[in-house]
């Protein structure tokens, strides 16, 4: 479960490997997000020798304390596929994105749900591993 205050990993190109979460947009329950949800997330670490490699102009984007908009990839909440078929991951992961739900980066790392490529098109075609 997410709500605000949760420490999130960062499963992307960015260089960016931890974030807090701010605010929940998008969730039927304004408290709480689950997979495919949009947040409001702030950069708390970043691993200097990826942050490297990306160019100078992006690189001023994913300084600490920087604020950037998410969306939850992997949960430790059920998610329930059809009857009797429960997946659960192990911990909480987003991806940064703009407002129509496009990643800013054209990699992510780790499985990503099937039903998460149907509802936002953008992230299938820069996943490796669907589940």
């Amino acid at each position: 479960m997410v709500q605000v205050g949760s420490l999130l990993k960062v499963v992307d190109k960015s260089g960016v490997t931890l974030v807090r979460c701010i605010k929940v947009l998008t969730s039927i329950k304004s408290r709480i997000a689950y997979v495919g949800d949009m947040l409001i997330v702030s950069v708390r670490m970043v691993n200097p020798r990826k942050l490297k490699r990306i160019k100078l102009l992006k690189r001023k984007r994913y300084y600490k304390g920087t604020v950037h908009r998410a969306m939850l990839v992997r949960s430790c909440v059920m998610f329930k596929r059809a009857p009797s078929i429960l997946i659960k991951f192990n911990e909480n992961s987003i991806i940064f994105v703009n407002k129509k739900r496009v990643p800013l980066t054209n990699r992510a790392y780790g499985p990503i749900l099937r039903e998460l490529c149907m509802r936002a098109p953008a992230l299938g075609c820069i996943t490796r591993f669907m589940i």
